[in-house]
C-alpha cells in the first residue's frame, strides 16, 4: 500500500468522520414516534375533557374561568381544579350568615290593637 497524500491519512480519515463537516438528513418518524405522537394526542384530549368538565362544575359553583385560555396555556386538570375550589371557598366565606344583636336603633315591637282589646277583653271577662 502506497502512502498518497504525505502521510495524512489519519487527517482524511478524521475529517470525513467529523460530525459537523455533513449533517445526517432528518430521519422519517419512526413506529415509535408515532405511538409517542398518538399517546401525546390521547393525553391532551383528556386534559382538555378534565378541564371542560372543571369548567361546567365551576359555573356551578358560580366561579367563572375561560377553559379555552387554561387549554392554550397548558394548565394542569389539578391546579385549575384546586383554583376552581379555592375561589368557591373564598366566595362561600364572603356569603357567611354572621350572627349580631338586634340593633338598638330600630323602635320595639307595639302590640297589635286587636291583640290588646282582646287581652282587655280576657281580663274583663275573668273580673266579672
Amino acid at each position: 500500500v502506497v502512502d498518497t497524500d504525505g502521510g495524512n491519512a489519519d487527517a482524511v480519515d478524521s475529517a470525513t468522520s467529523s460530525p459537523s463537516a455533513v449533517s445526517p438528513p432528518v430521519p422519517a418518524p419512526t413506529a415509535a414516534q408515532s405511538s409517542n405522537l398518538a399517546e401525546l394526542s390521547a393525553q391532551l384530549r383528556e386534559a382538555a375533557a378534565e378541564i371542560a368538565e372543571i369548567a361546567v362544575q365551576a359555573g356551578r359553583l358560580g366561579v367563572a374561568i375561560d377553559a379555552a385560555k387554561a387549554l392554550r396555556e397548558g394548565t394542569v386538570p389539578e391546579v385549575l381544579r384546586k383554583s376552581v375550589l379555592q375561589s368557591a371557598a373564598a366566595a362561600a366565606d364572603a356569603r357567611d350568615i354572621v350572627a349580631a344583636p338586634p340593633s338598638p336603633v330600630l323602635p320595639k315591637a307595639v302590640e297589635s290593637p286587636i291583640i290588646a282589646a282582646a287581652k282587655r277583653a280576657a281580663a274583663a271577662g275573668a273580673r266579672g
